[in-house]
């Protein structure tokens, strides 16, 4: 994946991919140490249905970085990056795939621009502010946070590896960084700097998540992605998601915890693509 192409949009660079031909679909990476290659094994398969157009969210590799990484944890943010991308390009409305954070981006960006989404397919939003309501969710932040921290710490002082290992064991379970692909582990140490500006303050997560008010109102076919072996925080929310999203599809993918595109791709991609087909997604001469 080296045929990358740059755009200048709010004052930063975009870094992306565009490949197929046919109805847009836009994928939107998780937080922290991860960028465009995290859908490695998605963009081809894809691509043979759609145009597809994977991007690196503002201070992601391979895009420059930018001051103290503020950004990178704004959800507001990087829904206007999305929405820029989305018009510069000249998508229309796209079929829009969100992992993680990049499901909170999605979903935002629904709420603000509906007119420029046409299908969601997302796995395990935070929606931290969400969590902190719901009953033990409270106690779940500060475990992420209390994870967290010594991450934070060991890469704001230099040590790039070993704060990446805590992060991702600390989000997804003991060893997890140790049975990634290596191509995942090269992603995670190429972005390892931005673990040093995840939010662990639990009055300062989330608060720039839709509402229960305003997922009531996404009337787009959405599909919400789960992993049988996720983090309870995770699955709990989406849980709560499903109860208000208005025009939802459930399905949970099992042998993966998390990261269901990177680690069960073909399950994912075949749920997935059966969704993007049925609703309005078929190949087209037109976008």
């Amino acid at each position: 994946m080296d045929n990358y192409q740059h755009i200048w949009l709010n004052n930063t660079t975009l870094t992306y991919i565009d490949q197929g031909h046919g109805a847009p679909v836009v994928l939107v990476h998780g937080s922290g140490p991860t960028d465009l290659r995290t859908w490695e094994r998605q963009i081809e398969p894809f691509a043979a249905h759609f145009r597809v157009i994977a991007y690196s969210r503002r201070c992601h590799y391979p895009n420059p970085p930018a001051g103290d990484h503020a950004d990178s944890a704004s959800t507001r943010t990087h829904a206007r990056d999305l929405a820029a991308l989305i018009t510069a390009l000249q998508l229309g409305c796209v079929h829009l795939i969100g992992f993680s954070f990049g499901a909170d981006i999605v979903l935002r960006l629904a709420v603000d621009r509906p007119d420029l989404v046409r299908t969601l397919a997302i796995t395990e939003p935070p929606l931290r502010s969400w969590l902190a309501a719901l009953p033990g969710g409270i106690d779940l932040l500060t475990q992420r946070a209390a994870a967290i921290l010594p991450a934070k710490r060991a890469v704001q002082q230099g040590d790039l590896e070993h704060g990446a290992r805590l992060f991702i064991d600390g989000m997804m379970g003991n060893g997890v960084f140790d049975q990634l692909p290596p191509s995942a582990r090269q992603r995670i140490m190429d972005n390892a700097r931005l673990i040093g500006a995840e939010p662990t303050e639990i009055d300062a997560m989330g608060a720039e998540d839709i509402t229960r008010s305003e997922a009531a109102t996404i009337q787009t076919p959405t599909l919400l992605l789960t992993g049988d072996a996720s983090p309870p925080m995770f699955l709990l929310v989406s849980q709560e998601l499903a109860r208000y999203l208005p025009n939802v599809e459930q399905v949970q993918i099992r042998g993966a915890s998390h990261l269901l595109h990177v680690m069960q791709p073909q399950a994912y991609n075949a749920v997935v693509l059966e969704f993007l087909t049925r609703h309005g997604g078929q190949r087209s001469s037109h976008v």
